[in-house]
């Protein structure tokens, strides 16, 4: 056994002889390729986890881990989408990177304006569709490119009865809806977006999207940072790429539920890219009804009104002697 992985059991008997057991949090780590092992929780950073099997502590290298998670939330199964109105939350079990392609893959579609081309991604039964405000800004004629898969491989099909349901500019997220007539078939399965809030830095997450026109592109990496603030808004920063044609993407965590929406890549350093969470992706479906599409200015889904205006008395004449 090497020194590294024989040092955590060498000072857990010494805390022992001391009169001191250390209490350790029992998780269960899911490993790439489908495995789980399920034991007191040693170490964790960037270079993996280390877990207490009781006779030798197992060293379980980063790039092998495909989820951790606490006796907390490992107890309870996890629990099936569920409903919410025009869009669904839920657990899943964490699954490798190919499995969740193929599960939610084809709920990613191709967006296309008159100037340019980005992505969004089913979030109901009813056809509803998710991607950023930039995307849509400044048109009222879309076409949505659904990926179907067929014995044969994908067929494109394209859609061009597009509503504009919901805009919210200052958050870049847009809100379109389909014509399930013009479909003429099935919707693939929509996505499951996260509603718990427990991205950590560290944890793997990958993207599917369109960047330059390559369609059902997937792109994997890690988080760099939860708590990025950028022009006053609050973003998710991973490694994953992202680049023209990703915005309004889906952003999936390691068990295929939606974390963030992919929003921007930075074009001047390799790297960086950003995505909005999904907790305020939510708070804008629930909330669309503020921000609902008006025709009679299509380049804004909120109107803003002026404050109310009481001109001041005026003075009174002076007296003259």
């Amino acid at each position: 056994m090497s020194l590294l992985r024989i040092a955590p059991l060498l000072a857990g008997c010494a805390a022992v002889a001391a009169g001191v057991v250390p209490a350790a949090e029992l998780v269960t780590v899911t490993l790439v390729g489908g495995g789980r092992v399920t034991a007191p929780l040693l170490r964790r950073n960037d270079d993996g986890v280390v877990l207490d099997l009781g006779f030798e502590a197992l060293q379980i290298p980063a790039q092998r881990v495909l989820d951790v998670r606490s006796e907390e939330t490992t107890g309870a199964p996890a629990h099936a989408a569920g409903d919410r109105d025009v869009f669904r939350t839920g657990t899943l079990e964490a699954r490798e990177v190919p499995d969740l392609v193929k599960r939610f893959g084809d709920a990613v579609v191709m967006i296309r304006n008159p100037g340019g081309l980005g992505t969004g991604f089913l979030v109901s039964d009813a056809g509803h569709v998710v991607t950023n405000y930039h995307v849509v800004e400044n048109h009222t004629r879309l076409q949505v490119t659904m990926f179907r898969r067929t014995d044969r491989g994908f067929e494109k099909k394209d859609l061009r009865k597009v509503k504009i349901v919901a805009l919210q500019p200052l958050r870049d997220l847009a809100l379109l809806q389909l014509d399930l007539e013009e479909l003429k078939g099935p919707l693939p399965e929509a996505v499951v977006l996260n509603d718990r809030d427990d991205l950590r830095v560290g944890d793997l997450v990958f993207a599917i999207g369109n960047p330059v026109g390559l369609e059902r592109s997937v792109t994997q990496g890690i988080v760099s940072s939860t708590t990025r603030k950028i022009d006053q808004s609050r973003l998710i920063q991973t490694d994953a790429a992202i680049n023209p044609g990703n915005s309004g993407g889906p952003i999936f965590n390691a068990r295929g539920e939606v974390v963030a929406v992919a929003c921007a890549g930075a074009a001047v350093f390799q790297g960086l890219a950003f995505g909005i969470p999904a907790n305020e992706l939510i708070d804008f479906l629930v909330h669309r009804d503020t921000y609902v599409y008006d025709e009679s200015q299509p380049q804004n889904g909120v109107t803003y009104l002026q404050p109310p205006y009481q001109p001041e008395p005026a003075a009174a004449p002076a007296s003259g002697r």
